[in-house]
């Protein structure tokens, strides 16, 4: 699928990620090996659009880092989720536009965390979705931060974090009492940070996502990234955002990428079985259009806008998955068969970062609703 100069051996990285994925089942089974393979291979740098030291391997586009992520969730979605909020931290520590004394905290972090987070030794994550889409109905932020001498103390709950209990570092969103809001960089290994051990999920229960508990952890005006501001998050909005900012086209070519997954096994199913064929062609085409469309808004195209993709994305791998299962039969339900790893993780994206009315047109289709 890949239209562009990817990695080298990324074809060969992702049979290998493909070939671990089964592993990935428990929060005992966080996929370190898959991560380490992706940080050799540079896919952290390619996803950033940026090089490694010392080679010069040509930057992808938007389309081209859409692709990546298209393949990799083609070949495991869990760890491709994982990448995702690994580059989450990554692009925010990037794009910080904080100044600490006479320098800049991004340059003094780029020196010294990013280059551990591009190459895949360390890994981290972000803790910002209750300053948007969770927890917002509650009274008073779920992350309070109160101004200190060289820096914050910050208390509260960060509701979720991907790899809780396993990343070397959390970019978290931080709420003063003035409503102004801070980004920071904390460690699970600071004093009064309290990382749950990973929650147990129908699907994705290896990545580790779980909440992690602030009991007045100081954060020094060092690892302050942005802010305080009024709504920090589209202030310090990374650049290149579009490919791979949670619930829009990242998410979106992550569910293509697993429903690609089940039409490939139906594609080989229908080698054995004629009245697949239709059924395959049918999906071929619904799967070669939204690939087109993701690209062509990869690429900056507005005929098509992120809420509408999402829609087409979760209905395509809901139906692919179920799809899949139907051809497997009982197979399918047994805990060792892909197929019913696939349609428990196609549910994950009636939840994850999904704008509420992309949430009320599913539920209206599934009611018979106008």
């Amino acid at each position: 699928m890949c239209h562009y100069s990817t990695p080298p051996g990324f074809q060969q990285l992702c049979q290998t990620l493909a070939s671990l994925a089964p592993r990935w089942r428990t929060t005992r089974d966080w996929p370190a090996e898959s991560l380490s393979l992706c940080g050799q291979h540079g896919i952290f740098y390619a996803l950033t659009g940026m090089n490694p030291p010392g080679r010069d391997h040509p930057i992808g586009s938007a389309a081209d880092q859409v692709e990546t992520l298209i393949e990799l969730a083609r070949a495991d979605l869990l760890t491709t989720f994982v990448i995702t909020q690994h580059l989450g931290a990554i692009k925010r520590i990037a794009a910080s536009d904080r100044l600490a004394g006479d320098e800049a905290t991004g340059s003094r972090l780029q020196t010294t965390v990013l280059p551990s987070l591009l190459d895949g030794s360390t890994i981290g994550s972000v803790g910002i979705s209750h300053l948007t889409t969770s927890r917002l109905h509650l009274d008073g932020p779920a992350v309070v931060a109160t101004e200190v001498d060289h820096g914050y103390r910050l208390r509260g709950t960060i509701p979720w974090v991907t790899g809780a209990p396993a990343v070397g570092y959390v970019v978290v969103g931080a709420t003063l009492d003035d409503a102004t809001q801070i980004l920071a960089l904390i460690s699970p290994e600071d004093q009064g940070v309290h990382p749950g051990a990973g929650a147990n999920m129908i699907a994705m229960t290896a990545s580790c996502t779980d909440a992690i508990g602030l009991r007045d952890v100081f954060v020094p005006e060092a690892h302050v990234l942005s802010g305080p501001r009024e709504n920090v998050l589209a202030a310090a909005k990374p650049t290149g955002d579009a490919p791979t900012g949670a619930g829009g086209l990242q998410t979106s070519a992550l569910a293509l990428g697993l429903s690609f997954a089940a039409l490939d096994y139906l594609r080989d199913e229908s080698l054995r079985r004629d009245s697949l064929t239709p059924i395959v062609d049918r999906f071929g085409h619904e799967h070669q259009q939204l690939h087109e469309i993701i690209l062509a808004a990869a690429n900056g195209d507005p005929r098509h806008d992120s809420g509408t993709i999402r829609s087409l994305a979760n209905g395509l791998v809901a139906r692919t998955t179920a799809a899949a299962m139907t051809t497997a039969k009982g197979a399918g339900m047994m805990t060792d068969h892909p197929v019913g790893r696939w349609c428990q993780q196609a549910l994950f994206f009636l939840v994850w970062s999904c704008p509420q009315p992309v949430a009320q047109a599913h539920l209206c289709e599934l009611a018979g609703l106008e």
